[in-house]
C-alpha cells in the first residue's frame, strides 16, 4: 500500500498562563436593575504581567505589597518620609525598581542613585511626582515633578513648574541611574495636580497637568521618541489668583482607569469637577462642576473606582493644628449624574487626605491629624464599585473600623501617585481560553461576599468562589457573576471567548530523494513558531531523514503541535544476480511506484540486451529467448516522479554495472 495514502493532522492543545487583567471593562450594579452594563473586549490567553503598581512606599517609611494575594504591610524602607504623594515604580512582574518623594530618588536596595542631584519638585505639593516607563522597551523611566508656587506678599511667586528627569535602568549594574536629562523644564506655572493614563493605543502615555491662573489643561504625550508638545484644552473654571488664593492650587486630579474621564478637587473654591478626556487626542471637554457647602472643610483627595463608574473625594479642614470640623468622604455615582454625591463616612479629629485605588480593587485613604501627629493605619473602601454605603467603608465581614494596619509605620497626607491605567482591572478575570483548556474564573476583589453565583453562558453554572469550567465548543459566551452580601445582590457580566486552536498541517510522511531537500512550512500569520530543530522561523529546510515537529502559537496564545516524518530514500539496484539462483531477476527496487520508468541494459559491445518501462519487470538474463553469457553488463535507469508527494531535484538518471553469474 502507498505509504502516502494515509495522511492525518495531529493537533494538541497545551494549557496557558494567567490572563491579562485590564482587557475588560465591566461594571457592578444591583441585580434588581435587571440589566448589567456589558463591555466586550478581545480576551487573550497570553500570560501578561501588569504589576508596576504592586509596591507602595509613602508617608513616614510606610509601605504595602499587593503582589501575592492579600495586601501586606512593608517595613523594609527606612529612608523616605513623604508628606504628600510619593511615586513608586516596579517592573511588569512586580520587582521594585525605584521610588521618590519628588526630591530624592532611591533604588530597590534603598540607596540613592549615584547620579542624584535633587529633583526640583516640592514635597508640599498635593501630587508632586509620578513615574512613567518610556514606551518602546528602552528601560528608561521618566520622573515628572511639580514645584510649589512660592507666593510673596506682592502676589509674585517663584516656581519651577512641571519638569521631567530620566532614569536609565540599564545603568549601575541594573539598579538604574540618572541621566543627563534631569530637571528638564516643560511648563510653568502649574497647579498641584498631576496624573497620567494610557493613550488609546495602550502604549504611549498622557501626562496631564492644569496650568495656574488659567482654564488650561496640558496633556503631554510620552512616546518612544520622548515627550511631545502638549495638547492644550481650555475647559472648566479658572484655577488661580494671588497670594490669598494659592489654596486654589491644592487638591488632586485623577484620570479614570479606562482613560475616558478626569476628576479634579479644587480646595480653594470647594469645587469638584468632572471632564471628558479623549485618550486618542488628549483633549479635555464637557466640564461638570459640583460645589460643596459643608462648613469648615474643603475637597482634597479624589479617585475613581476600578470600573471608572464611581468617584470618591475627601474633604477636610485645611487650616489649624487639630481639625475641629469633621472630615468627610463622598461618593459620586456617575450613573446618577454629577449633582447627587452621597456621604459615605465622617470622622472627627482626623484629616482624610489623598486616596488611591490599588490593584486589589480597593481604595485606600490616608489619615493624619497633622504633620506631627500621624496614624499607623489606612482607611479602606472595600467595595468601591458598589453604590452608596454598600461600598463598605472600613467595613470588612461586617466588622466596622476594619482599617489596614501599617505595622507601626505611619501615613501622612498622601499615597503613591501612579499611572491610572494600571488599575483598569475587571471585576472578575478568567484564564485559559483556548478550546480544550479548563477555564478558571477569579473574582478580583473578594471582600464582603457571602455567596456567589456564576452563569457561564452555556447552560451551566457554579456557586464556587473560584470555579473552573470546560466549554464544550469554541465560541463567545456571556458570563454573569452575581455576588451576594448581607442579602443584597451585585451582578456583573462579561463576554468570554473560547478560541479555536490554530491549525498546522505538516502531514504524516514526506519522501525526499537522496541529495534533495524539502521545505517544511508551518503556515503564516502566527505569533510564534518553535521547531524541534530549535528554529523559530515559519519555514525550515530539511535534508536529513527523521521526525520533525513544530508548535505554533497564535495571537490569543493558543497553541497546536504537528509532526512529520521525512523519509530520505534512493533506488536500490543490485550489483549481481544469478538467473538460476535465489536472486534470479535483476531489477531496480523502490517503495515508490508512481513514476515514469525506463531501464536499459547493454553488453560489452554496446548492444541492448534488455529494456523495460515497468519497475516491477526485471531482466532474467536472457535476450531473444537465449541465455546471455556470464559477465559484466552496463545499465541505465531514467525515473520521473509523476506525483507531487516526493521531493527531487529533477529527473533521476541512474547508471551502473551488474555481474551476470551462471
Amino acid at each position: 500500500m502507498d505509504i502516502l495514502a494515509s495522511r492525518h493532522i495531529k493537533l494538541f492543545t497545551s494549557f496557558q498562563g494567567w490572563i491579562v487583567f485590564f482587557l475588560l471593562n465591566i461594571f457592578v450594579i444591583p441585580l434588581s436593575a435587571q440589566k448589567s452594563p456589558l463591555t466586550i473586549f478581545p480576551m487573550t490567553n497570553c500570560p501578561r504581567s501588569e504589576q508596576q503598581a504592586d509596591i507602595w512606599y509613602f508617608g513616614e517609611k510606610a509601605g504595602i505589597d499587593f503582589q501575592n494575594g492579600p495586601a501586606t504591610a512593608l517595613t523594609d524602607e527606612n529612608v523616605m518620609t513623604s508628606y504628600k504623594s510619593s511615586a513608586v515604580i516596579s517592573d511588569s512582574t512586580g520587582q521594585l525598581l525605584f521610588f521618590t518623594d519628588a526630591k530624592s530618588v532611591w533604588d530597590r536596595t534603598f540607596n540613592p542613585l549615584p547620579y542624584s542631584p535633587a529633583l526640583e519638585g516640592d514635597r508640599g505639593v498635593s501630587q508632586p511626582c509620578i513615574i512613567i516607563p518610556q514606551p518602546g522597551g528602552s528601560n528608561r523611566y521618566y520622573i515628572f515633578t511639580i514645584d510649589i508656587l512660592a507666593f510673596k506678599a506682592d502676589n509674585t511667586y517663584d516656581t519651577k513648574g512641571l519638569e521631567y528627569s530620566v532614569v536609565d535602568m540599564n545603568l549601575h549594574n541594573g539598579l538604574g541611574d540618572g541621566t543627563s536629562e534631569w530637571n528638564v523644564p516643560l511648563l510653568t506655572p502649574v497647579c498641584q495636580k498631576l496624573t497620567a493614563v494610557y493613550h488609546q493605543n495602550k502604549k504611549d502615555v498622557w501626562i496631564i497637568v492644569h496650568k495656574w491662573d488659567s482654564k488650561e489643561f496640558d496633556a503631554f504625550l510620552l512616546t518612544a521618541q520622548g515627550v511631545s508638545s502638549p495638547k492644550i484644552s481650555n475647559a472648566g473654571p479658572v484655577q488661580g489668583g494671588g497670594y490669598n488664593d494659592q489654596i486654589n492650587a491644592f487638591g488632586y486630579m485623577k484620570a479614570s482607569p479606562d482613560g475616558s474621564k478626569l476628576a479634579l478637587a479644587i480646595s480653594g473654591t470647594n469645587e469638584v469637577d468632572l471632564f471628558d478626556f479623549d485618550n486618542s487626542t488628549g483633549a479635555v471637554s464637557n466640564p461638570q462642576a459640583y460645589t460643596f457647602t459643608v462648613p469648615g472643610i474643603s475637597p482634597y483627595g479624589i479617585e475613581f473606582s476600578q470600573d471608572s463608574r464611581k468617584v470618591y473625594t475627601t474633604l477636610f479642614q485645611i487650616t489649624g493644628t487639630v481639625p475641629t470640623s469633621p472630615s468627610k468622604i463622598f461618593q459620586f455615582d456617575l450613573a446618577n449624574g454629577w449633582n447627587n454625591p452621597l456621604v459615605i463616612d465622617s470622622i472627627d479629629g482626623i484629616r482624610w487626605g489623598g486616596i488611591q485605588l490599588a490593584t486589589d480593587g480597593k481604595i485606600y485613604v490616608s489619615r493624619a491629624i497633622n504633620l506631627l501627629t500621624l496614624k499607623d493605619s489606612l482607611d479602606v473602601i472595600y467595595n468601591p464599585t458598589r453604590p452608596g454605603l454598600d461600598c463598605n467603608y472600613n467595613l470588612l465581614g461586617n466588622i466596622p473600623r476594619s482599617r489596614f494596619p501599617l505595622s507601626a509605620r505611619n501615613c501622612i497626607y498622601g499615597l503613591p501617585n501612579f499611572m491610572q491605567s494600571y488599575f483598569e482591572r475587571p471585576i472578575f478575570t478568567h484564564d485559559s481560553v483556548c478550546y480544550g483548556d479548563v477555564t478558571h474564573f477569579e473574582i478580583t476583589n473578594q471582600s464582603n461576599i457571602d455567596n456567589v453565583y456564576w452563569d457561564f453562558g452555556d447552560g451551566t453554572s457554579s456557586n464556587l468562589m473560584s470555579p473552573t469550567h470546560a466549554y464544550a465548543n469554541p465560541g463567545t459566551f456571556k458570563v454573569r457573576m452575581t455576588e451576594t452580601f448581607n442579602g443584597k445582590d451585585f451582578a456583573d457580566s462579561a463576554m468570554v471567548t473560547i478560541y479555536q486552536n490554530p491549525v498546522v498541517a505538516l502531514g504524516d510522511t514526506i519522501l525526499v530523494y537522496s541529495g534533495s531537500s524539502v521545505k517544511l512550512h508551518a503556515g503564516g500569520g502566527f505569533m510564534q513558531y518553535q521547531w524541534s530543530t530549535g528554529s523559530a522561523d515559519s519555514i525550515i529546510t530539511v535534508e536529513s531523514g527523521g521526525n520533525y515537529g513544530v508548535t505554533i502559537k497564535d495571537f490569543h496564545c493558543c497553541t497546536s503541535t504537528d509532526t512529520v516524518f521525512v523519509n530520505v530514500f534512493k533506488f536500490y539496484v543490485p550489483s549481481a544476480f544469478a538467473p538460476e539462483g535465489v536472486n534470479n531477476i535483476f531489477k531496480a527496487i523502490s517503495m515508490y511506484k508512481e513514476i515514469s520508468f525506463e531501464m536499459h541494459i547493454y553488453n560489452r559491445w554496446g548492444q541492448q540486451v534488455f529494456e523495460s518501462n515497468d519497475i516491477d519487470k526485471g531482466w532474467d538474463g536472457n535476450m531473444g529467448g537465449q541465455k546471455c553469457g556470464p559477465g559484466t553488463y552496463a545499465w541505465v535507469v531514467f525515473v520521473d516522479f509523476l506525483g507531487n508527494d516526493i521531493i527531487t531535484n529533477g529527473k533521476i538518471v541512474l547508471k551502473g554495472t551488474v555481474t551476470l553469474l551462471r
